[in-house]
């Protein structure tokens, strides 16, 4: 038998959904607007033969039983693993670039990529986390056996760990010839006839996508495998990501995804109101997801713009005025998810905490949630302020209809930028482990993006900017790759 969670409260039980347990309200409750029933203070052991469930998803279980038997593969993996020899630690796991197990290889991808709190946390917990939710389900896809892509994925994404990201003395020899090996397999499994991908070949693909960025090779490299991941999952349908673990690999490589929209300036599917809604259907959005998804329209939006350049001066100006509307309709639900989300605490989220540089606080968060939003907000609001200051290059009559006064747009993308810079360090701390370096990349190239455009205005905060990057370099050279300036 299992144990039910009590931190769970009853509206989210019935539903079927996850809970974060958090008082006086659940986050899901809250987002709701209804009122949370609370939690019960007593176990309920519920037993094994009641997993049943009525119907299924295009991937298999629904998304009731898909929750259900998430615990109980998980318990199932650590008992097999207890029951053959004794269980290999964390800290010993990390340190095998040789280990053969998936048991020990997942270790090692938790142990490096998920953040230390989210490493501590209870990991039979339904809830997925923000920082580890696609990670996290690797243990429930290969509690039953993995397919040779599985298998070989997860080899290539744990050895790219330990030689790029914690041992980069290590020889890259193993890494490298598992990541090929990996690449073939997964190309084979791609290439076999099937409906709908399983999860277990999304899984893989992203397992690729980080072995790529860690070992690395090159940005277009990357690039291609975010590309094949974007077609693959779009080989479903919306409905198919509403709950289980396809909702939590689809959540996981969302923001992925819509960075690439975003550097590419080119849209996507996740820019269409169905794969915006459809896959919170029965999940309440995080604050983190609902950026996310306004978001979504940014790359549409800087199409548009580029195409302007192509027309003619008439044509231009009306198309112009279009994106207009649109960013400014953009930069206000962006303020709203911000007061939203900076109201969903009475303590603040974020303060400024004074360093050894003069002038130069940092900015520190309550937790991991509040600091990947809260930048990556910063951010996004500065790409459009930025793309308004390009209509109005292109057609300064327009200056009336642009909601921030124009003197104070330069200022206003510089100040976002700073205080990008400033958060830097809280994400960077050690304990963040991979996923902090990862989360940094479009908030930083942001900001970078506007000192050097900002020419003599920003001077003193492009070196500063530039020492930053020089400093985080130095412990994950992979993120170099995103920076021309600094790309070997």
């Amino acid at each position: 038998m299992k144990v039910r969670c009590r931190t769970t409260c009853q509206t989210c039980r019935s539903r079927k959904i996850g809970c974060d347990g958090k008082t006086p309200s659940c986050t899901q409750c809250l987002f709701r607007n209804v009122e949370c029933p609370g939690y019960s203070s007593n176990w309920i052991f519920v037993p094994q033969n009641r997993l049943a469930a009525p119907h299924a998803t295009p991937w298999g279980d629904s998304p009731a039983l898909a929750e259900k038997k998430a615990i109980s593969n998980r318990a199932g993996l650590k008992s097999k693993r207890r029951g053959g020899k004794p269980a290999t630690s964390r800290s010993t796991a990390f340190n095998k670039p040789d280990a053969r197990s998936l048991g020990d290889l997942i270790d090692i991808i938790l142990q490096g990529y998920v953040p230390g709190l989210d490493v501590a946390a209870s990991i039979d917990e339904t809830t997925p986390r923000i920082c580890g939710a696609w990670a996290e389900v690797l243990p429930e896809l290969v509690s039953n056996g993995a397919n040779a892509a599985m298998a070989s994925a997860i080899k290539a994404f744990a050895l790219s760990i330990l030689v790029g990201g914690q041992n980069p003395g290590l020889d890259k020899t193993a890494a490298i010839e598992a990541y090929s090996s990996a690449l073939r397999s997964v190309s084979e499994a791609i290439q076999a006839p099937h409906g709908s991908p399983a999860p277990e070949l999304v899984a893989a693909v992203m397992c690729l996508l980080f072995a790529e960025l860690f070992l690395p090779t090159s940005l277009e490299s990357w690039t291609t495998h975010l590309e094949g991941l974007g077609e693959l999952m779009q080989t479903c349908r919306p409905e198919a990501y509403v709950g289980g673990i396809p909702h939590r690999l689809f959540v996981g490589a969302r923001p992925a995804l819509i960075v690439l929209g975003i550097q590419s300036r080119k849209p996507s599917f996740l820019a269409r109101d169905e794969w915006r809604l459809t896959p919170f259907r029965e999940i309440c959005p995080s604050p983190v997801q609902a950026l996310m998804s306004e978001a979504a329209i940014i790359p549409s939006i800087l199409e548009k713009l580029d195409q302007t350049r192509r027309m003619t001066p008439e044509s231009s100006k009306a198309a112009c005025n279009g994106v207009l509307t649109e960013l400014n309709g953009l930069l206000e639900r962006l303020d709203l998810w911000a007061t939203n989300f900076l109201s969903l605490s009475a303590a603040a989220q974020f303060w400024y905490e004074p360093t050894r540089e003069a002038g130069r606080e940092r900015i520190w968060f309550v937790n991991l949630t509040a600091a990947n939003g809260l930048t990556h907000f910063w951010a996004f609001k500065a790409i459009c302020l930025t793309n308004v200051e390009r209509v109005l290059v292109l057609h300064p009559d327009m200056a009336s209809e642009i909601r921030v006064a124009q003197p104070s747009i330069l200022e206003e993308m510089k100040q976002l930028s700073v205080m990008i810079c400033q958060s830097v360090e809280y994400l960077m701390q050690g304990q963040m482990k991979l996923f902090g370096p990862t989360s940094v990349v479009l908030p930083l190239q942001t900001a970078y993006e506007i000192f050097r455009m900002g020419g003599a205005q920003t001077k003193d905060e492009l070196n500063w900017c530039r020492e930053i990057l020089r400093v985080v370099f130095r412990g994950y050279h992979f993120l170099a790759l995103f920076f021309e300036e600094f790309r070997n």
